[in-house]
């Protein structure tokens, strides 16, 4: 064979293998970077929903402890017209707790979805012992042991959010 002929015949070959090379590259760094973004993008939803339903867990609390200690003060007592008012505004900021654990149940993991579903049951349950208490067939006893379910389950959530927010729990 003649050697221009190698010659070209190398330089074909050479180039269609830094063709191929540069090709597989660049795929499999955009496979990698893919991945990295819907990584992020999956951690981000994460955090949103958990402080979501951190933020309405906050809002609830403090609605429904300003609920369970007039009606604590109104016992045994004429009840003023603002007990009922402050008992209000607990249903629906029970509810909007609700909206934020189904975002975290579809962000997972699965543990941190059972923790929140856990911190709802924990908070539908002292809503419904303090209603209780209002319509005066309510134990303060119950009331008091299902708040304190409640800020247990609550701790439980925070404690495994940060978890898997700091990569700790895997799906």
């Amino acid at each position: 064979m003649d050697g221009a002929v190698v010659g070209l015949i190398g330089t074909v070959v050479g180039a269609v293998s830094g063709v191929l090379g540069t090709l597989a590259t660049t795929r499999l760094g955009g496979a990698e970077q893919r991945r990295t973004q819907r990584g992020q993008s999956e951690r981000e939803g994460r955090a949103v929903a958990y402080s979501n339903l951190v933020t309405e867990c906050s809002r609830t609390y403090r609605v429904g402890y300003t609920a369970h200690v007039a009606l604590q003060a109104a016992r045994g007592v004429q009840r003023s017209p603002n007990v009922g008012d402050s008992l209000v505004g607990f249903r629906p900021a029970v509810e909007a707790t609700l909206e934020a654990v189904s975002l975290v149940r579809l962000h997972g993991p699965d543990r941190v979805a059972r923790a929140a579903n856990n911190l709802a049951s924990a908070m539908k349950g002292w809503c419904h012992e303090v209603e209780l208490l209002y319509d005066g067939e309510g134990d303060e006893q119950r009331a008091s042991e299902a708040i304190e379910l409640y800020e247990e389950m609550e701790e439980r959530f925070v404690a495994l959010g940060r978890e898997t927010l700091s990569g700790v729990l895997a799906r």
